[in-house]
């Protein structure tokens, strides 16, 4: 009993570690669009010193639970490309050649289940977050499933991936909502509210890192 408990809170842990991770990561993908929309986010104070405080949280993650962390984190690699699959990469392959391999190497060193609920798990979350911005990036010309496909599309779609990440594993998805609202709040607390002539001089900072 005390084992089961002990797994459960070693992968919670992991995901904890590896979705800040990948968190991070995707702010510093998005810190320029974030600082147009008047938000400093912790990847916009910490510039090109993000990327190895990512790879130390992800390094904590895979230490706690190296399934859970991989799936997590190979999961939201591919699933961040799904929408867009024939844009072209700085690999200069189009998008649905790098899912396949991160599928298939989820599958490889994971198996298939862990590899499914990965996929699974993180387009949830990526459909949820595009459902819950689809006002504000429609008003701003980012790119959004949700005004692109549709809205009851998309919430069709979110159900399925949640029903197939119950399906690979119920712990996991429970956890992972668990974190999700964890990093959430963490991500509210550490962004900063700037103001125009603030998000100008940001920006340019950013550029030229």
């Amino acid at each position: 009993m005390f084992g089961d408990w002990l797994d459960l809170l070693r992968a919670g842990a992991a995901l904890l570690f590896a979705g800040a991770a990948v968190k991070w990561m995707d702010d510093a993908l998005d810190v320029e669009y974030d600082i147009c929309q008047g938000k400093r986010t912790l990847a916009a104070r910490f510039g090109r010193a993000t990327l190895p405080y990512c790879m130390v949280l992800f390094g904590v993650g895979m230490a706690c639970d190296l399934q859970a962390a991989m799936a997590c984190f190979l999961g939201s690699y591919a699933a961040g490309m799904f929408a867009r699959p024939t844009e072209r990469l700085q690999t200069r392959v189009p998008a649905w050649v790098e899912i396949c391999c991160a599928i298939a190497l989820a599958t490889a060193l994971l198996g298939w289940r862990s590899a499914l609920w990965g996929v699974a798990m993180m387009c949830a979350v990526d459909w949820l977050d595009d459902v819950m911005d689809r006002y504000k990036d429609a008003e701003s010309g980012q790119f959004n499933t949700v005004v692109r496909f549709g809205l009851v599309e998309m919430l069709l779609a979110l159900l399925g991936a949640l029903c197939i990440a119950l399906y690979a594993n119920v712990a996991w998805t429970i956890l992972a909502f668990i974190v999700l609202a964890l990093l959430t709040i963490v991500s509210d607390m550490t962004t900063a509210r700037i103001l125009t002539t603030e998000r100008e001089e940001a920006s340019d900072v950013w550029s030229h890192l």
